[in-house]
């Protein structure tokens, strides 16, 4: 067999779907997509850091002028609340709040 132990993967291509999948028939929606795939042993997040890079990376080769990129990830908010001292049996329904932080009008 070869020595490969990881493989990482980037691709834009052509995708086709149907627009409605419980038809048997119908039109295909046609557009890009974007694949990002890791397969193998990493340190912990790096792949995640590298997907938000290369996100980050495209918008800027796009030229677009500012652009927020939100992450929301359990185990990195979990961090942040055991590293504050909060009891673990409140991790999840502050989650849930900080979930919900989006869907307010933060406008004064």
């Amino acid at each position: 067999m070869n020595k490969v132990r990881n493989i990482k993967r980037y691709q834009i291509a052509r995708v086709y779907r149907r627009d409605n999948p419980a038809m048997t028939k119908g039109r295909y929606r046609e557009f890009y997509q974007c694949d990002i795939d890791f397969a193998g042993e990493y340190e912990n997040m790096l792949t995640d850091t590298e997907c938000v890079k290369i996100v980050c990376d495209i918008l800027q080769e796009l030229d677009m002028k500012e652009f927020t990129i939100k992450v929301n990830h359990r185990k990195i908010l979990d961090g942040i609340f055991e590293y504050c001292g909060v009891p673990e049996k409140d991790f999840r329904p502050i989650c849930s709040a900080v979930d919900k932080l989006d869907k307010e009008s933060w406008k004064m």
